[in-house]
């Protein structure tokens, strides 16, 4: 009896010490910790030089407070309609004990993606046996470049007097990928031609990736110079790709004089003494010529055209006045450089009809920018409340993404230096689109408005509520 008895408590101390070596990694078993960190925060994708849109970047996936576990990391990226496809390589992989997982993601842009920049996230989702999923991400900033060029001028309007020179620094960025060489041009748009004169002072400028450089314009305005705006066009022109290009107009006003009520400039009667007397030496020689052939003649040549171009139903009898015409009508909105590239007309041509055109009131143009805009005379011109400059544009953006971003933030996010995102944020901050919360050494910037012209990006798909729920983090400096 007694030896039964020492068997059975045997049997069962076996089996107690069975079932707790069972039970005991289960009891160990705990959630890793999982760290997505990104080797680039910025890449670019330079549309204006190649086809190719796509973009490669990679990172490291670190596992921690994983001690004597196999961790099963699921790598995916997650982006927007914006990009066709993505891609990350490896996408699964074991991880025993603490370790470090390199891996490299291809995202490629849609064709139809507008020039701007993108965020695609990273995220790893590391899992053990018995325990609770941990999950990371990252964002990296995607930039899509199709017009590598852009120009700015801080006060594009100057007042001046007859006389006087004023100077225009220009200033022109390369937004590409590459080095550049920028290949400047001045044209006039307005203005009499013996009233002013212009002057580059710099030729064909290098530009380093990501950099700018100044040209500066001098326009000179001749002594006998009236009242009136006088401008004239900066083109600058990409050396590395022919489609990018950008354009400023600047212009000199010579204000009214007091007492005159901003009337304009009265006639010129020397020119039309010189006319008179030229009108008048005709009818002398017909006269003396006594026939009716040179009296006929006279009227022809001389008398008629110079009513016949003032009726306001013969002005599109002119081809290139109405094929003007037709094309703003078809393109209510166009500018200067489009009208001028479509119909392939020099400047002063196209400058003469439009001038036609807008007295005769076939047509009305507004200032849009850095833009002249051209519309029908009675159609509805459409407003907008804000024009925002590229930079502007993707500040507005990356805020849409990642509010309460620093300003240190968001110059890495799209790819300028702090001194240009710095000054764009005052920008927007005066303009009440921008909230900018300043605390201690640092700030936090918000939007406080969306502009008109700033279409919302759309959204990347939300991770599932029981794989992602709470881990999505936002940049800060």
């Amino acid at each position: 009896m007694k030896a039964g008895n020492r068997a059975a408590a045997w049997t069962l101390s076996a089996m107690l010490l069975l079932g707790a070596l069972v039970l005991l990694p289960a009891a160990e078993a705990r959630t890793p910790a999982v760290q997505v960190e990104m080797g680039d925060r910025v890449i670019k994708v330079d549309a204006s030089i190649s086809q190719s849109m796509v973009a490669s970047f990679g990172g490291s996936v670190v596992v921690s407070n994983n001690a004597n576990q196999p961790a099963t990391v699921d790598l995916s990226v997650v982006a927007g309609d914006w990009a066709s496809a993505v891609e990350i390589n490896p996408s699964q992989k074991i991880v025993t004990g603490d370790g470090t997982l390199q891996f490299t993601a291809v995202v490629t842009v849609a064709p139809q993606a507008s020039e701007g920049t993108y965020s695609a996230q990273v995220v790893a989702r590391a899992e053990t046996p018995g325990s609770a999923a941990a999950v990371s991400q990252n964002i990296t900033a995607i930039r899509l470049v199709r017009n590598r060029l852009g120009v700015e001028c801080d006060r594009p309007v100057l007042q001046a007097a007859a006389g006087q020179t004023v100077t225009f620094p220009v200033r022109v960025y390369n937004n590409g990928s590459t080095r550049d060489t920028i290949a400047p041009a001045l044209g006039r748009i307005a203005g009499r031609m013996d009233r002013f004169s212009y002057l580059l002072q710099e030729g064909s400028l290098d530009i380093e990736a990501d950099g700018f450089v100044y040209f500066n314009v001098n326009l000179t305005l001749s002594p006998n110079a009236t009242a009136g705006s006088y401008t004239i066009l900066f083109t600058a022109q990409s050396s590395a790709s022919s489609a990018s290009g950008a354009e400023q107009v600047l212009t000199a006003v010579i204000p009214a004089k007091a007492g005159t009520g901003g009337a304009p400039p009265g006639p010129d009667y020397k020119l039309w003494f010189g006319i008179s007397i030229i009108i008048v030496g005709a009818c002398l020689m017909v006269f003396l010529g006594g026939t009716e052939i040179g009296f006929l003649a006279l009227l022809q040549f001389i008398l008629v055209p110079l009513f016949v171009r003032l009726k306001k139903d013969q002005v599109l009898d002119h081809f290139t006045r109405g094929q003007i015409f037709g094309f703003i009508k078809a393109n209510p909105g166009a500018h200067y450089i489009a009208v001028q590239e479509h119909l392939e007309l020099q400047n002063g041509v196209l400058a003469y009809h439009l001038k036609v055109l807008e007295r005769e009131e076939y047509i009305t143009s507004e200032r849009d920018g850095i833009y002249r805009r051209f519309y029908p005379r009675h159609m509805k011109i459409p407003h907008k409340e804000r024009q925002l400059t590229r930079v502007q544009r993707d500040i507005v953006e990356a805020l849409k993404a990642h509010p309460g971003t620093s300003q240190n933030g968001l110059a890495r996010l799209i790819g300028e230096s702090k001194q240009v995102v710095g000054y764009h944020v005052r920008v927007l901050e005066k303009a009440g689109l921008v909230r900018v919360e300043r605390e201690a050494q640092q700030t936090r910037c918000f939007l406080e408005g969306a502009p008109l012209d700033v279409e919302p990006e759309p959204e990347a798909p939300a991770p599932e509520p029981d794989e992602h729920a709470d881990v999505i983090k936002e940049i800060h400096a």
